[in-house]
């Protein structure tokens, strides 16, 4: 009996390998057929389509040209349009197509990729062709880091909070990187945990400059908004402080390090009613012009005057149109009238009359579009959110203010396509 089953098997192997032999065979012959129509006809659209490799699980890739991408209707076709630096893109397709392209005598090899972006919505394709040695998994970053310094003020139960310089986002990202532990780049010690409010300690204090890339020579400099008024301080002069941080965790689990905020005490040099509006930066020189930055006042105009087709609001009933403008650009702002749509800001440059500007602002669980000001309601104590101009020396203009955000931080876009705009690091946590 035994020995009737161990022929049984060898049977079933035997037949089995032949069957994948014959079928191996087959489909070897067939590839070597289909290899010899891809080379006839490469150049051809259809042969992307036989060439097609769609990923198994969907990549996100950047933009990293400051120039820009151009996109086209197959590898090396015809240019159909241009994604801006730091657009993200998702990776439908591997064309095996593999080319290098000089940029400025540097040669860069790639492949052309299929991709997807939400402007293509409403083209007659949705899948379009770039190069892909100038996608990166990271976007690309300003050289400009901005934080937010909450002001100094008195409750009414007496207590005081001071000013603070919050670094957190920055000490964290660079002290809790992949390659090191965090047990031994920490700065607090145990016996710290317990405390609501640590003063940092000389070795403390080294180990906070460190991982923030700053040095007790650079400066604090914070610009308020609302006031266009600029303060500075010395870092040297500032006590670096950890508070513990309202989100933290509860007594009953202790506390961790993660659970506080870092960075400099400012005392009373920053007061509510003047400096809560802020924007301020650490370094050697001051990167803030004065005079430059004005408030959005906008005035109501005709549906028919907004310079897009907005499909999404087509009826009239759902949106209400306005405009601003400058000595060098018209700002264009179709606001919503439902919550569950989106406003939408277009920004032309008046000497060319092209747009420089597009973006959607919508709702969501953690975001909102502000409310706005118009030329009707601007002798109202309303508090001015929406600001555009030159804020940064030897910079673009700037937009900014058109978002709330219950999680994360808002961003400060410059008003052109190659430079990136500037997350405001204010720690949002929850």
């Amino acid at each position: 009996m035994k020995s009737t089953l161990q022929l049984i098997l060898i049977s079933l192997l035997f037949l089995t390998y032949s069957c994948k032999e014959k079928k191996n065979e087959s489909q070897t012959a067939g590839t070597e057929k289909q290899t010899e129509q891809k080379i006839s006809v490469v150049e051809t659209k259809d042969s992307v389509v036989e060439k097609k490799e769609v990923p198994k699980h969907y990549e996100h890739k950047y933009v990293i040209a400051k120039s820009g991408l151009n996109y086209r209707d197959k590898p090396n076709g015809k240019i159909l349009g241009k994604f801006p630096l730091n657009t993200s893109l998702r990776l439908v397709e591997h064309t095996k197509i593999s080319d290098t392209i000089n940029d400025g005598g540097k040669l860069i090899v790639g492949e052309w990729v299929g991709v997807q972006n939400w402007v293509l919505k409403d083209k007659e394709t949705d899948t379009v062709y770039v190069f892909n040695g100038f996608l990166s998994n990271n976007y690309i970053e300003s050289d400009i880091k901005l934080y937010y310094t909450s002001s100094y003020y008195r409750e009414q139960n007496g207590n005081v909070r001071t000013a603070f310089l919050n670094v957190s986002e920055t000490y964290f990202e660079n002290a809790y990187n992949e390659n090191e532990g965090r047990d031994e780049n920490s700065i607090l010690k145990d016996e710290d945990l317990k405390k609501d409010t640590i003063r940092l300690n000389k070795n403390q204090r080294n180990k906070l400059l460190k991982y923030l890339n700053i040095s007790e020579s650079d400066k604090v400099f914070i610009y308020s908004i609302t006031q266009d008024k600029i303060k500075a301080f010395h870092i040297k002069d500032l006590p670096a402080i950890a508070c513990y941080n309202i989100y933290g965790s509860f007594e009953d689990y202790g506390n961790i390090e993660t659970d506080y905020e870092f960075g400099f005490d400012l005392g009373k040099k920053i007061n509510e009613s003047d400096w809560s509006d802020n924007l301020t930066f650490i370094g050697k020189e001051n990167p803030f012009e004065i005079g430059e930055l004005q408030p959005i006042i906008w005035k109501k105009i005709k549906n028919n005057q907004f310079p897009i087709i907005n499909e999404q609001n087509e009826n009239d009933d759902y949106r209400v149109s306005y405009k601003f403008e400058t000595n060098e650009y018209n700002y264009f702002l179709q606001k919503a009238s439902k919550s569950n749509l989106c406003n939408h800001l277009v920004i032309i440059d008046k000497e060319s009359n092209s747009e420089v500007f597009n973006k959607l602002y919508c709702y969501s669980e953690g975001t909102s579009p502000t409310e706005i000001i118009t030329d009707s309601d601007k002798n109202e104590k309303n508090h001015q959110s929406q600001w555009t101009g030159k804020l940064f020396k030897d910079k673009p203009s700037i937009i900014f203010g058109f978002q709330y955000f219950s999680f994360g931080c808002e961003s400060i876009n410059f008003i052109t396509e190659t430079e990136p705009s500037i997350e405001i690091l204010c720690d949002n946590r929850h």
